[in-house]
């Protein structure tokens, strides 16, 4: 599962290029945490802020949270059901759509 920054009041800001090294090192980082690089780099901006006594200016705190295999296939197993209802359901109306074709031809 992927966590991503929320981005719904978002700007067009200047972003900054990222030396190569840093990228590696950032990617270093996602793969020992699990976690993607924009909630690590978000994590390591808000740290550096609280180091220099400014306000960060997000209140909320990304929600980072692994979910075990089992749960996935739980989900997709819960998917899967929902999707044979649904296509359950459009038979269901195709063959009555059908019946009263039939229906309406034999009275003409």
């Amino acid at each position: 599962m992927e966590n991503r920054i929320d981005r719904k009041d978002d700007e067009s800001l200047y972003q900054p290029k990222i030396h190569s090294e840093r990228i590696r090192t950032l990617y270093g980082l996602k793969q020992a945490t699990g976690k993607p690089m924009t909630v690590l780099l978000d994590q390591a901006i808000r740290d550096l802020a609280a180091n220099y006594g400014l306000v960060y200016q997000v209140e909320e705190e990304p929600i980072i949270e692994k979910v075990e295999q089992e749960t996935w296939n739980e989900i997709r197993e819960y998917r899967a059901l929902l999707d044979e209802l649904d296509y359950q359901k459009c038979l269901d109306e195709l063959e009555k759509i059908k019946n009263h074709e039939q229906g309406g031809n034999i009275t003409k």
